[in-house]
């Protein structure tokens, strides 16, 4: 059967997916054609929230946007701005007169999964650095005057990233630095804008990625290249930029007795610049005296591997507290129910654990590095990061983003609205708060021609109104109980409606029509009636062969865009990783299978009929249940999907319905391979690119979970979230193979 026939059928059974929700709801008119209404937004592989709209209803335009999700916020200009983006746009809230305004805003209501990507803002908050997207897989490396709004491209050729910009400021925001094509570059943002910069060849730190550099103390960068450990004067680096020839990299600090891996390979050094921590591919955690100048071996104090039979690692953060021990942050997917869980740990000669915390967020470092926040459940917490005690809690919604004010207040960004936090000097209560804005919104209502409010999503009663001139929302006395508020849908000149459309990525619109002259029915966002083509159907499948190498990196991906997953699991696989075959089925994913061998079954090695195939997809059956407690789903493929008619009706006589994958078994080719001309060598980026633009409805696209010979320069599970949203960004619904 051809792959697309058969893909055809495996689709007519696939369980339906919803792509999107976006619903008008509650319209409110006025006497004077202003008209409220919340739109709820439900995008696969995008925050879901309730958004408050103004309008007018005369001119179908005035639309303003009254509530502001905090999906990123970043503080700007010396703390003086809070700067929050999410998908209609960016707002900034001045500190000084508690004001809210857009300063970049949508004219539609989009319907893309589009996540905002970080934006890594320097110290003094006067510059930032982020990613502009530019293709499927590739951006552009912006520098951006925060005040005055202005652009410079320092790296036209970057490789685009979803959670990450690969920049490192300077303590003092004297100087970024960025990796471009292999090699790290510093950059002085003033002279950049000023137009006075050297040119990039004289700005050259060395060869390696963002990984490879770390601050110690202001004015110290820490390179390493290989196995040697530099340090770098920053007041030095236009002089070694121009003589790098003579002077070389910088003064040898030391080797490591491994070489470092700038792709996989991290590192921290403290700010004294006397202790060195190396985190490698994940997996082993060492700790080093860097108190020596030459080529010497460093001092080793600590080497282990990390393992945690409760879950897979997906990250680290690592936090330095006084004395030279650091606290190790250790974020993981569950191995019982596929949560995100973190531990927290204090090295110090050995490694001991503080907390073992479910359903966290990332942490957030104090500006002076001695406490640290992070959401739990629906709560923020703050912890001294010396004694790992709790010294504040704020309860009452999920946390969305959040940062440091200063050292003792936060901006706490939730699902319900942003408030300022500011702790209790004495660490006895959980301090004061104060709301700013509304996040989100259930419904939105005129208490008069003048005065708008809002119920918040949690109910309970408690309104909230809007100030029109500084564009926040306050909690009043008022009760949504008592006051028995109504949307009045009609004016006398007009009449609002949410009806239905021909835009298939919305349930609804919301409609004008006139009541008097000339009758007109007419959709206030008129894109929001423009047919569009039905969106394509594709699945994604992993390969799970005989590494587990790429699983974590797969489960955190799938679980942050909340997208399904169908892995094909091989006997060896089964057999070498039993923790992670029993991860994948008590997380709920449809498991087929990849035979019990990871043999090439048409090899001239092989005497196959299809009694051998039967007995070997049995096999593999009773190994998966046995580890797992659960059964294989009832399709498989061949390893390396090499098959003949013989294979496929063997499958067939066993009950198996043979899925044929072939098309993207891309990202399994290793520059060994590629010498020997055994197959094309792509890039991950590259990788993504073809897949993107080759997809057809009903494919199945295949990753692999690791390979366990050869080499890559990088992996496509490294990056699985990039092809995720260039999926859904391109018209793509991803749905579970059945």
């Amino acid at each position: 059967m051809k792959l697309k026939a058969l893909a055809a059928a495996v689709f007519m059974t696939a369980a339906f997916c919803v792509y999107s929700e976006i619903s008008f709801e509650n319209p409110s008119l006025n006497s004077h054609d202003m008209v409220l209404f919340s739109v709820n937004h439900d995008v696969v592989g995008s925050p879901s929230y309730r958004t408050a709209f103004m309008a007018n209803v005369s001119t179908c335009s005035d639309i303003k946007v009254l509530s502001c999700y905090p999906e990123r916020m970043e503080l700007l200009n010396k703390g003086a701005v809070l700067q929050v983006r999410n998908r209609y746009g960016t707002a900034r809230y001045s500190l000084s007169d508690s004001t809210l305004a857009w300063v970049t805003k949508t004219d539609i209501i989009p319907t893309e999964s589009i996540r905002q990507v970080p934006q890594s803002v320097s110290p003094d908050g006067k510059w930032l650095c982020y990613l502009k997207k530019t293709g499927t897989a590739s951006a552009e490396l912006i520098l951006k005057n925060a005040s005055s709004f202005a652009e410079k491209i320092i790296d036209s050729s970057a490789s685009f990233r979803t959670n990450t910009v690969p920049v490192l400021w300077a303590p003092d925001s004297s100087v970024v630095i960025y990796e471009k094509e292999g090699q790290i570059y510093f950059c002085d943002p003033k002279a950049e804008f000023q137009k006075i910069q050297l040119t990039e060849e004289f700005r050259k730190i060395g060869k390696g990625s963002i990984n490879s550099v770390c601050w110690a103390g202001n004015k110290t960068l820490i390179y390493i290249d290989r196995d040697l450990v530099y340090r770098v004067n920053a007041n030095e680096f236009f002089t070694r930029g121009l003589y790098a020839n003579m002077v070389g990299n910088g003064i040898v600090s030391g080797r490591l007795p491994v070489s470092f891996d700038s792709e996989h390979d991290k590192f921290y050094v403290n700010s004294r610049g006397n202790k060195l921590i190396l985190i490698q591919a994940n997996r082993v955690v060492s700790s080093f005296d860097l108190d020596v100048t030459g080529f010497s071996y460093l001092a080793s104090t600590y080497s282990m591997p990390f393992t945690d039979m409760r879950g897979s690692v997906t990250g680290y953060n690592l936090f330095w507290c006084t004395g030279g021990d650091c606290v190790i942050w250790v974020d993981m997917i569950a191995t019982d129910d596929g949560k995100r869980k973190s531990c927290v740990y204090r090295l110090n000669g050995k490694l001991r654990q503080l907390a073992f915390l479910e359903d966290t967020s990332d942490p957030v470092l104090s500006p002076n590095g001695k406490y640290v926040a992070f959401g739990s459940e629906n709560s923020l917490y703050a912890y001294d990061l010396a004694s790992w005690k709790l010294i504040g809690r704020l309860p009452g919604e999920k946390p969305v983003s959040y940062l440091w004010n200063d050292n003792a207040s936060l901006f706490a960004g939730g699902e319900i609205s942003v408030r300022e936090w500011r702790l209790d000097p004495s660490f006895q209560t959980s301090g004061t708060v104060r709301t700013l804005f509304l996040s989100s919104v259930r419904n939105v209502y005129w208490k008069d021609d003048t005065r708008i409010v809002a119920d918040s999503v949690l109910g309970g009663g408690n309104l909230f109104e809007y100030d029109t001139v500084r564009n926040t929302w306050q909690k009043t006395s008022m009760n949504l109980l008592s006051e028995r508020l109504t949307h009045s849908v009609q004016n006398g000149r007009y009449r609002v409606f949410t009806g239905s459309t021909a835009n298939g990525r919305y349930s609804n619109t919301l409609y004008v029509r006139t009541l008097s002259g000339k009758p007109v029915t007419r959709a206030v966002f008129l894109d929001t009636t423009v047919k569009v083509p039905v969106r394509r159907r594709v699945s994604i499948a992993f390969d799970a062969v005989d590494s587990a190498d790429g699983l974590s990196n797969i489960l955190s991906a799938v679980r942050e865009y909340n997208v399904p997953a169908t892995f094909f699991v091989n006997g060896e696989f089964i057999r070498r990783y039993p923790n992670e075959t029993r991860q994948l089925a008590l997380g709920g994913f449809e498991c087929g299978s990849m035979f019990y061998t990871s043999a090439d079954l048409t090899s001239k090695g092989f005497v196959v009929d299809e009694e051998f195939i039967r007995r070997g997809l049995a096999r593999n059956e009773d190994e998966f249940f046995q580890t797992t407690g659960k059964e294989l789903s009832l399709f498989w493929h061949a390893p390396l999907n090499r098959k003949n008619s013989v294979i496929l009706k063997g499958g067939a006589q066993g009950g198996y319905r043979y899925i044929d994958t072939s098309r993207y078994s891309l990202d399994t080719v290793t520059l060994e391979m590629a010498v020997a001309k055994e197959g094309e060598y792509l890039s991950s980026s590259e990788i993504i690119s073809r897949f993107v633009s080759n997809a057809a409805d009903g494919d199945v696209i295949t990753i692999s979970t690791g390979i366990s010979s050869g080499r890559r320069r990088d992996y496509l599970y490294e990056n699985l979230d990039i092809l995720i949203s260039a999926l859904l960004d391109n018209g793509f619904e991803i749905v579970q193979l059945k």
